[in-house]
């Protein structure tokens, strides 16, 4: 039986070897689509940043209060195509001229990974290059170093949305000392502002607003906790609740302190305990170095506190730019160009892990 045409031209198909990555240079695209960003970016040897574009939903998502997976794995099929050509464009490269095709394997939104993945997959075939998954929570890690190398051992803080860790890297092996047990710091932002009707995401209008308030208004209980490293933020989010409502019928109460000082004193309280954990582990891990991540990271009181607090104990504090603070395929790049070096590649059977972990342990 004859094989057909197609066939006949995919036997002939001369394979492309993979590159050694001390070829100069090496184009690396990053995909990321874990959540409400569409996001591709080229970089150029690890190090340079060619293009970085990005498409969110967020404007689909704010008169629901929160994200709507369906709506952001729709925003990604939609957009996935556009925002590739457009990053080629940016960085003045051809498809062809790709080296290594880093994708975000996890965690996040099942239906937007997939969106991603399988783009990127496709991609990698066509092309016949390399291909590697990255977990994006790594990723925010490193998107401090693509001006400075990396410290070889530092503590990190990872704080967004969805996830609350305090990290432990070393020679670009990261290992999580602590996580939230309940809600993330972005999650409980998000909570309080709904609570206050300040609208969503809350994060930016609960950081300008508590400008305006008095940190001390409102005395929070700090959480006792077993884990030395683990975080917990559910409860003040609770205790803002009855603030300002009655538990027992439910109604606005007269006499709550304002938004401004509840805002304030909620933001004193979160970023403080923080700060307090990731101050002790950098102690207990004998590091110079703290390295922030995630979408928490662009707020402003964290940079300003944190900077303060560690700097006056000596230790030296990463903060990412503001642009490369949320989701972005720049920082998915450069963590799969680092795990390509390391000799890590994914194959085609790769899938979209929404719970895909770092590892935990003593580093």
């Amino acid at each position: 039986m004859k094989s057909s045409g197609k066939a006949e031209r995919r036997k002939k198909k001369k394979k492309r070897a993979p590159l050694p990555v001390s070829r100069s240079p090496v184009y690396t695209l990053g995909v990321e689509t874990s959540c409400d960003e569409t996001s591709c970016a080229v970089i150029k040897n690890g190090t340079e940043i060619l293009s970085n574009v990005v498409s969110s939903s967020l404007f689909r998502h704010k008169k629901f209060g929160g994200v709507v997976p369906e709506i952001a794995s729709r925003h990604s099929m939609e957009q996935i195509r556009c925002v590739f050509h457009e990053a080629l464009e940016e960085a003045k490269i051809k498809a062809s001229d790709l080296d290594l095709i880093a994708v975000t394997q996890g965690p996040g939104l099942i239906g937007s990974l997939f969106v991603g993945v399988s783009f990127a997959k496709a991609l990698a075939y066509e092309l016949e290059i390399p291909l590697v998954g990255v977990n994006h929570m790594e990723a925010h890690l490193v998107s401090n170093f693509f001006e400075k190398p990396a410290p070889k051992r530092y503590v990190g803080l990872l704080v967004s949305g969805g996830h609350t860790m305090i990290t432990f890297c070393h020679h670009q092996t990261i290992k999580v000392l602590g996580e939230t047990i309940d809600d993330a710091v972005g999650e409980a932002y998000d909570k309080v502002a709904k609570i206050l009707g300040l609208g969503y995401p809350g994060g930016p209008v609960i950081d300008a607003l508590s400008k305006k308030g008095d940190p001390r208004a409102v005395l929070f209980t700090r959480p006792k906790l077993q884990g030395r490293f683990d975080t917990s933020f559910s409860g003040i989010k609770t205790a803002v609740l009855y603030l300002v409502k009655d538990p027992k019928t439910g109604r606005p109460k007269a006499h709550a302190p304002s938004k401004e000082d509840i805002a304030a004193s909620f933001q004193h309280a979160v970023i403080g305990w923080l700060i307090d954990k990731v101050l002790d582990a950098a102690e207990d891990r004998g590091v110079s170095d703290i390295v922030v991540g995630g979408g928490v990271s662009a707020n402003s009181y964290l940079r300003k506190k944190l900077g303060w607090e560690a700097g006056a104990r000596g230790y030296q504090v990463w903060f990412p730019p503001i642009s490369l603070s949320t989701d972005n395929g720049a920082m998915i790049a450069k963590r799969g160009y680092e795990l390509y070096k390391k000799g890590i590649r994914s194959t085609l059977n790769m899938t979209g892990d929404p719970a895909l972990t770092i590892n935990k342990g003593n580093g």
